[in-house]
């Protein structure tokens, strides 16, 4: 009986873990942690972006639709809300933006130094006429994160035939000193 007491004790002693190691693997996890922290966070903010950039697309793309269904000239108005989101309206340019549809939250943000839709009252525009086409020149609407401000992706609307595509932004600026192009 002995025997089996001390086999016991020496079994109950020797299972476990010490004070030190359990410290190694919380500074390890820690570690790691640290170094994978920003990079998830900067996935997180890329694939935010990325998702306001394709439903504003998709929402420009409806817009140029409209135009052409009705034969005339329709508007696609985006601006930042008071609460600080980014919102979108389409609607015949005789006419005044009455849905407001968001795009995301507070951490999505139109970046102006790269976006050059027309502006009046606050809010930012772009015309297509009852042929789809641009009503002015070529236009970029440029989205960035509040959070990451290096994240950004546009829109870039030229008047040849109503073209319409998606980028993102360069590490260098072009010729106008935009980094979406």
């Amino acid at each position: 009986m002995r025997a089996f007491k001390r086999f016991s004790k020496s079994a109950v002693r020797e299972s476990g873990f010490t004070l030190l190691e359990i410290i190694v693997v919380l500074v390890i996890v820690g570690i790691l942690s640290a170094l994978v922290l920003p990079t998830w966070n900067g996935s997180q903010e890329r694939w935010r972006v990325s998702e306001a950039q394709s439903k504003a697309y998709s929402a420009i793309r409806k817009t140029q639709a409209m135009a052409m269904r009705h034969n005339t000239t329709w508007q696609f108005s985006i601006r930042e809300s008071l609460s600080g989101e980014v919102e979108w309206a389409m609607h015949p340019v005789s006419g005044v933006p009455a849905d407001w549809e968001t795009l995301g939250d507070k951490a999505l943000d139109l970046d102006l130094a790269d976006t050059t839709l027309h502006k009046h009252n606050g809010n930012y525009y772009i015309r297509f006429d009852y042929k789809g086409r641009l009503a002015s020149q070529t236009r970029t609407l440029t989205f960035t994160s509040t959070r990451v401000p290096s994240v950004k992706n546009c829109i870039v609307m030229s008047t040849l035939l109503g073209a319409i595509r998606q980028s993102q932004g360069q590490p260098t600026p072009n010729a106008r000193g935009r980094y979406c192009y």
